[in-house]
Formats: C-alpha cells, sequence, structure tokens
C-alpha cells in the first residue's frame, strides 16, 4: 500500500469535490483524505501511478506531487484478555434472558405448524 501526498490549490467546494471523486474513480484507492488548510490531499492506495494521479488532478487545479511512500500501518489496541472474557460472560447473559422473554411473550402457533388450522388464501 502506498501513500501518496498531492498539493493542490483550489479555492471552491466544487473543485474539492472533483478533487475527491477523481480520486475515488481511480482503481485500488482505499482513502482520500483533504485538507482545506494546508491545501493537501492524501490518497491511499495500491496499484495506482503517481503520473495518473497528478495529471488528473492537474484538469481542473493546481496539482504538485509533495512525497510518496509506503503507508503507516497503525497498530490496533488490542483489549486486555479480562475484558475479553467479561464482554463475552454479558453478552451470553443478555442473549439467554432476551430468548427467554422472546420465547414467552411472542411464541405464536402459525399456520404451518398446526395442520388442523383453516386457512383462507
Amino acid at each position: 500500500m502506498q501513500k501518496f501526498v498531492l498539493k493542490v490549490v483550489f479555492q471552491e467546494q466544487k473543485i474539492m469535490t472533483k478533487i475527491m471523486k477523481t480520486a475515488i474513480s481511480l482503481g485500488g484507492v482505499y482513502s482520500v483524505s483533504v485538507d482545506k488548510k494546508e491545501n493537501k490531499v492524501v490518497v491511499i492506495g495500491d496499484g495506482i501511478d503517481a503520473v495518473d494521479l497528478v495529471i488528473k488532478f492537474r484538469e481542473f487545479c493546481d496539482a504538485e506531487l509533495v512525497s510518496l511512500g509506503p503507508a503507516r500501518n497503525e497498530k490496533k489496541i488490542e483489549p486486555d484478555n479480562d475484558h475479553d472474557i467479561q464482554y463475552q460472560n454479558a453478552l451470553a447473559e443478555w442473549t439467554k434472558s432476551y430468548q427467554a422473554i422472546h420465547d414467552r411473550y411472542f411464541g405464536a402457533i402459525t399456520a404451518e405448524d398446526d395442520r388442523k388450522a383453516c386457512v383462507i388464501m
């Protein structure tokens, strides 16, 4: 996965929308973010040609490639095992209590279950 940082000059919201649509339309794009204050667009994806990306952006605004490199993988926070066990136990308890209430109050016999029932279609 590669990360492209482009410097773009745009004045209107309409141009920013075109930038987003153009970036998303390219194959292999995973994420696009636009920073209005710094006039930067960050595109992350696989199999994207940097030259094609800049050429597409230059159709409607000034664009310049600032940096190109591998995208950093953000570390995911792993929850503690005690927390996982408590969560699973609570979820199992809630599921059991819901099933008990559901069966008691909403148990209905349908025409398919009772063959003696009269059904008019």
